[in-house]
């Protein structure tokens, strides 16, 4: 079987971020198909009954080209495939809002904690969801099975920031949702709470730190920035546009 750990080892999205377990032999183990250091697969998607083509490598036409043939196979409802990559897409597999992500990375020792009021949460914290109504981003949430733990801040009584953890099968702590109220921004409350995150799966023995942005969140790469954090990928995802009714006359 075709792993992409195989393709392109050292990529830090799949080294950290793509399971091997899931391209073992076997009924389960998931397609995927190569051509020098480009490699596509069908990825399982977080949302039930979603399956996406993920795309990466060296050269954008020849991961382009995978993510086609791999699509020409399976029924898929979304794309994942470096920026660069991205025009080259047929319309067919173009999303028609694409989400245009970056990837950080922070090894353990490098990690720049800030001083931090944040304490745990019970996952079962109705303010986690209240507080990440605010995000435009956020796609984890309460009772999601994935979450390792939640952290917040509170001010005047009221939850004002908070940020997950989820813990991906690289053992790799993944930080998710970090939300900060609109009525308390500016406080550097979003270092805290991450740096509360960060501090807990360290102790755990995390061998890397992880997280996903937006790629214009320019507050957010401060903030991470700060932290320690390094940009390492940029990329785009979507939901294909559905198929059109056939008309018959």
């Amino acid at each position: 079987m075709i792993s992409p750990h195989e393709v392109l080892p050292g990529d830090p999205l799949v080294t950290w971020m793509v399971s091997r377990a899931d391209f073992e032999a076997g009924p389960t183990a998931i397609p995927a198909i190569a051509a020098g250091r480009n490699v596509a697969w069908l990825g399982r998607a977080t949302r039930p009954g979603e399956r996406w083509v993920t795309g990466m490598g060296e050269e954008p036409a020849e991961i382009v080209r995978l993510v086609e043939r791999l699509a020409a196979e399976h029924d898929v409802d979304g794309v994942t495939v470096p920026e660069d990559a991205f025009d080259g897409l047929p319309a067919r597999l173009k999303s028609p809002d694409p989400g245009l992500w970056c990837l950080w990375t922070l090894p353990p020792d490098q990690a720049r904690l800030q001083a931090s009021s944040a304490i745990r949460l019970s996952p079962e914290d109705e303010r986690i969801d209240d507080l990440l109504a605010h995000s435009s981003s956020a796609h984890v949430f309460r009772g999601d099975p994935r979450v390792v733990r939640w952290a917040g801040i509170e001010r005047d009584g009221r939850l004002a920031a908070v940020a997950g953890q989820i813990a991906e099968a690289s053992g790799a702590a993944h930080l998710v949702s970090v939300c900060t109220h609109p009525d308390f921004r500016g406080r550097g409350l979003a270092s805290q709470v991450c740096s509360r995150i960060m501090a807990d799966a360290i102790e755990d023995g995390a061998p890397m730190l992880v997280l996903e942005m937006y790629s214009a969140n320019e507050s957010g790469r401060r903030v991470y920035a700060r932290l320690g954090f390094t940009e390492c990928g940029r990329y785009a995802s979507g939901l294909l546009a559905p198929a059109l009714p056939t008309v018959r006359s």
